[in-house]
């Protein structure tokens, strides 16, 4: 017989749910720290960077955009587990292995996957920056240190924002991938609820509100950073 709403609340699932997206966000905002990481750095050497450089940044995006997010977290997992067991093994932490190894696969997975593409949004971000700007600064004497602080990187996020934003989205989403890892977030939760009550459809839903929840919140909290620290940049940008 099928669990009703107040039965699913009674035995824990509701807070199983909550804590499964409260690992989701976490695992979102290590991966997207990850990715934007190498985004900045891949833009930065796409854009200025030798032949070889902007070739092998070219490869890895054109890489990880064409293959399956599901394989490459896949890839990761079964291509570190063994070596991490014998680590655990040595240093005797098979239990703390045991816990954070799919967390980790899950940051650097998603890390991975947003950092493809990342690089194309801070290059553009870069180009969108005027040279005139830089020239300036440095004909006033301003060194490279205070250009980067004062100039390039508040203008380059501003930039970045729209597109980091998408980054973004898609990144919560793929987390969901990383259940099948073993990595209890919120749609694993999702499912081990549903199997326990046979309630499906309340756990799934109850799942998709709480996504939504945190959709929601984290595009008002990027609408709200492109008003803060667009001040002053909106009209030179026009």
């Amino acid at each position: 017989m099928n669990a009703s709403l107040h039965d699913i609340l009674s035995a824990g699932w509701g807070t199983l749910l909550l804590r499964g997206a409260g690992m989701t966000v976490f695992i979102s905002l290590c991966g997207i720290a990850l990715g934007m990481a190498i985004g900045i750095a891949g833009a930065a050497l796409k854009s200025n960077g030798n032949w070889l450089a902007r070739g092998l940044i070219s490869l890895y995006t054109l890489l990880v955009r064409s293959v399956p997010e599901l394989l490459i977290i896949y890839l990761l997992f079964f291509g570190t587990v063994q070596p991490a067991a014998d680590l655990a093994d040595w240093l005797e932490w098979d239990d703390l292995m045991s816990r954070i190894f799919p967390v980790l696969v899950g940051i650097v997975a998603i890390g991975l996957i947003s950092g493809s593409y990342s690089v194309e949004v801070f290059r553009g971000a870069f180009k969108a920056i005027d040279p005139g700007q830089i020239e300036a600064a440095r004909a006033i004497g301003m060194s490279r240190r205070r250009i980067l602080r004062r100039i390039t990187l508040p203008q380059l996020f501003w930039y970045a924002l729209p597109g980091a934003n998408n980054v973004w989205q898609n990144a919560l989403k793929d987390t969901a991938l990383i259940s099948l890892v073993g990595l209890v977030e919120l749609m694993r939760a999702a499912v081990l609820g549903s199997a326990a009550t046979r309630a499906p459809l309340t756990l799934y839903l109850m799942a998709g509100i709480l996504y939504f929840l945190i959709g929601v919140c984290s595009q008002a909290l990027f609408v709200w950073a492109e008003r803060r620290f667009g001040r002053g940049m909106q009209g030179a940008a026009r």
